[in-house]
């Protein structure tokens, strides 16, 4: 009956804790947060490997697809909730034997964290469905049974979140994975869940082989992490913050009243250390906690940064670790654990009892669900504003028909360039240009992220060839026609377009003109 209480309880917990967390942005109409792009209509040629960047795949490819069956905007909500019951249900799974309450508490906590707040404000959605997923993993790899067809199975659907999300989903469950099947001292077992992980690497990693991959090594220090909270970036990592971008934290938290965040993780951690790891109740988990810790710091010093920067000089693909703070998704985990624990050790009768205090275990344990959701209330409401649902502009839709519908051959170039866009009819809110989705052509953009003063080399080699000339002064129609290029769109989201574009590009013919988009057909 307990069993059946808590498989009940913890996902709709979770449910309700991303309801809390969207808020308003259930209402119709699409979520667009900086990384966080949903369009109408994603086209299947910018979603197929080979075409789409391989850190978008599989999840573009995926969308694309859901999209065919359920209105776009929708299958964004339902992503989204899922991260939620995914995540409370699975942590609460994880202290199976212990009270419903413990379980609920350590879901809570895993859910409902800086984290997750600054993760969900700057859209990386695909990350956190991995990260919603590590509890399942890590129950399906310590599963005696992992080596039978049942076992397999069950792994198999472990991992299916993080497949989604792709390439940074399936490095922060490698941190997880690895060490907790190496720790199984069981060969078969070992052999499975590691196969089974490779596996599941496919859908990015063979896209990774067909389209050239680029990272500046200068991200090395502008995703380095930052301090959110007073207690340096050492303590904003461990209390699960750090974000680079400071516009991404949750309002209210960083202030002195994260210092009662600190005292809750202090106990968490004490907790999986008293009765977590000395009764080897998840190995592998510390392992994993203290790796991605370790990683999650490279930035914080210079010899760090140096390194971090020769590093992604001689292989791009490890400019996954320039965000480093990503990778305590399996310290989120320990520390939830810790708190289910600590939680179940106050409902222990023999706890409070032998002093009188009847009631006091299971206080506590009702509080303990509430006080994640108290100490970051920025991340309620949608997310303390940020997410606010929006209808695309019907101008920009027919635009990219138009361009879509035009006969010939020829990629798109977008300006103004700049990675991110704050269109006012976002409500202001920045966001990822959407046009590299809402359109089937090739779309040349600069993609290399702009942070404070340092701007960073784009990935795209197309966008490395123009950057020169775009940057300068000089026309660009002989340039843009020799690259291949043949409608530029500029989406200032001043509501004026640069009025140098039309000057740089004589004899190009404005196709369309509206507010806050102009689109120009290149002669030839």
């Amino acid at each position: 009956m307990s069993r059946m209480r808590r498989d009940v309880a913890a996902p709709l917990v979770g449910l309700c804790l991303g309801l809390l967390a969207l808020g308003p942005g259930l209402r119709r109409g699409f979520l667009l947060s900086y990384d966080m792009v949903f369009v109408p209509r994603e086209s299947f040629a910018t979603a197929l490997p080979g075409l789409a960047p391989p850190r978008n795949m599989p999840s573009d490819l995926v969308v694309a697809v859901a999209s065919r069956i359920l209105p776009a905007d929708i299958v964004q909500k339902v992503v989204l909730l899922a991260i939620f019951v995914l995540a409370c249900s699975g942590a609460a799974a994880l202290l199976d034997r212990e009270p419903v309450l413990a379980g609920l508490a350590a879901g809570v906590f895993y859910t409902w964290n800086p984290y997750v707040g600054e993760r969900l404000i700057i859209g990386q959605w695909a990350l956190l469905l991995g990260y919603a997923g590590l509890p399942w993993v890590l129950r399906a790899t310590l599963n005696p049974g992992l080596a039978s067809p049942r076992g397999t199975g069950r792994l198999i659907l472990a991992l299916l979140p993080a497949v989604i999300g792709g390439y940074t989903a399936m490095t922060i469950t490698a941190l997880v994975i690895v060490p907790v099947a190496l720790m199984t001292r069981n060969a078969a077992r070992a052999a499975v869940a590691l196969i089974t992980f490779a596996v599941g690497c496919l859908p990015w990693f063979i896209p990774s082989l067909l389209h050239a991959v680029y990272t500046d090594p200068a991200g090395a220090a502008v995703f380095a992490a930052r301090a959110d909270t007073p207690f340096g970036s050492l303590g904003s990592v461990a209390m699960l913050g750090g974000m680079w971008n400071a516009q991404t934290v949750p309002r209210g938290y960083g202030s002195a009243w994260s210092a009662l965040w600190l005292v809750i993780v202090l106990i968490a951690l004490t907790g999986y250390i008293v009765f977590g790891a000395r009764e080897r109740r998840w190995p592998g988990l510390g392992v994993a906690a203290v790796l991605g810790l370790l990683i999650a710091c490279i930035g914080l010093t210079a010899p760090g940064r140096d390194a971090l920067r020769s590093v992604i000089s001689a292989w791009p693909a490890t400019g996954v670790l320039r965000e480093a703070q990503q990778f305590v998704a399996p310290l989120a985990l320990a520390e939830a654990c810790g708190f289910g624990l600590v939680v179940a050790w106050a409902l222990n009768p023999s706890t409070f009892v032998e002093k009188g205090f009847d009631f006091a275990g299971g206080t506590l344990g009702a509080v303990a669900l509430v006080v994640p959701v108290v100490l970051l209330p920025g991340l309620a409401w949608g997310a303390g504003g940020h997410l606010r649902p929006t209808w695309y502009p019907a101008s920009w839709l027919a635009a990219a028909r138009a361009i879509d519908d035009s006969a010939g051959r020829g990629d798109v170039l977008l300006l103004p360039w700049g990675t991110y866009r704050r269109p006012p009819w976002n409500h202001g809110q920045p966001v990822l240009d959407p046009w590299p989705r809402l359109l089937s052509r090739p779309v040349i953009w600069n993609d290399g992220t702009q942070v404070g003063d340092v701007a960073l080399v784009p990935d795209d080699p197309r966008a490395r060839a123009l950057d020169g000339p775009i940057q300068g002064t000089g026309p660009l129609t002989g340039t843009l026609r020799a690259a291949g290029v043949r409608f530029v769109v500029d989406d200032a989201d001043t509501g004026q377009s640069l009025t140098s574009v039309s000057q740089r590009l004589p004899g190009a013919v404005m196709m369309i003109s509206q507010p806050g988009l102009t689109v120009y057909s290149l002669p030839g």
